[in-house]
């Protein structure tokens, strides 16, 4: 059995990170082509949510905001690695399905452009109602 090369450990050291940031940054930013915002957040806005944007989980690192313009998206500070806030409008949500968890009712949002998912939690969107039933949404 031959010894592990010297340069495995330091590539490896350099490769995981790099792929972590590309991972989390991938569908962040095919959203922030479309959804891309300078506002501050809204009035009804949760720090630290738990949530998934397409397939990335971001726990506790979430913020979401609701307003009469759409969901105002953006990730903790520390975390960001450049990623730009997002105002998605409630025009790019063309489905909403129940996604719950063992304890915890969560919403699936389906968006058109791009064709991505996200999760978030029933009482985050609780505020969204109207704004939900103008698109012709029942609230589950």
């Amino acid at each position: 059995m031959s010894p592990i090369p010297d340069w495995l450990p330091t590539a490896l050291t350099i490769f995981f990170p790099l792929l972590t940031i590309f991972i989390l940054r991938f569908n962040w930013n095919r959203l922030a082509k479309h959804y891309p915002t300078y506002e501050p957040p809204p009035t009804h806005f949760w720090r630290m949510e738990h949530g998934y944007v397409g397939w990335v989980y971001y726990k506790g690192t979430l913020n979401v905001g609701v307003s009469r313009q759409g969901i105002y998206l953006s990730i903790f500070p520390l975390f960001r690695f450049g990623l730009p806030s997002l105002l998605i409008p409630w025009s790019a949500i063309w489905k909403i399905e129940p996604a719950n968890s063992l304890f915890v009712q969560r919403f699936r949002l389906h968006l058109s452009t791009p064709n991505i998912k996200l999760i978030i939690r029933k009482e985050v969107l609780e505020p969204a109602k109207e704004y939900l039933a103008a698109q012709g949404f029942e609230w589950i």
